[in-house]
């Protein structure tokens, strides 16, 4: 009897053994996702890299040839808290990213050729508004939240501009005019307090305009209002 219940142990064994053998082949899966064998959640290499930057960041733009800047659709996004919201800013997808939302803005309705400019207050002050520029250009009567626009404005009552966290095509609140400059290049029109670039969308068809207004006129006035406007030619 013993020798049967050992010959019956060394079955079991081999068994697992085979088993063990068969299930190795699952494992390169966990290395695909980003995640080690452990189930830590660590990334390595590029991995790393894509979770440290900004979700859906646009790639960076190149400084303005003749006052023109030439930049792909991606890059007409408005970054909010690290997070990329594309054109047509839908308001949705604005408070996703941490606008602070207002259950009664979500009741504006649009008729057909209505634009409606909504106010997005990002501070308890109002100091600070991220406003698009909304527009049916359907035959049925909307709600915003459903609305589309190619015209959004960032713009603070502030005297001294300070980073919110929000961006378009990089220039923050309070950027300093000489920063901007060397970023972006030479505007086509530089009226002192405000810089102005032709805007042109080499993956889609619209054009447009990059306009700031400083504080100042000096170098070191800072971003207070942010307008980027296309439009589909």
């Amino acid at each position: 009897i013993n020798m049967k219940k050992m010959i019956a142990f060394l079955l079991a064994a081999v068994m697992l053994l085979s088993l063990t053998a068969c299930g190795g082949g699952d494992k390169p899966a966990n290395s695909e996702s980003g995640t080690t064998p452990s189930g830590t959640g660590e990334t390595t290499g590029n991995a790393t890299e894509k979770d440290s930057a900004p979700q859906g960041a646009p790639a960076e733009i190149k400084p303005a040839e003749d006052g023109v800047l030439k930049i792909g659709i991606g890059n007409a996004a408005i970054v909010v808290n690290g997070t990329a919201v594309p054109m047509p800013y839908r308001l949705g997808e604005l408070e996703a990213a941490g606008v602070p939302e207002d259950e009664f803005r979500k009741e504006i309705e649009l008729a057909p050729g209505d634009f409606f400019s909504v106010n997005l207050y990002l501070d308890e002050n109002e100091d600070y508004v991220i406003s698009p520029a909304y527009y049916n250009g359907g035959d049925d009567t909307i709600k915003i939240t459903d609305a589309q626009a190619e015209e959004i404005t960032m713009i603070t009552y502030s005297g001294e501009p300070a980073d919110q966290g929000v961006s378009l095509l990089g220039v923050t609140f309070g950027m300093k005019k000489s920063d901007v400059r060397a970023m972006l290049g030479e505007p086509m029109y530089d009226n002192g307090n405000s810089f102005e670039w032709e805007v042109t969308v080499s993956d889609a068809g619209y054009k447009g305009s990059f306009t700031i207004y400083f504080t100042e006129d000096t170098d070191t006035a800072g971003a207070s209002q942010i307008d980027l406007s296309l439009i589909e030619e």
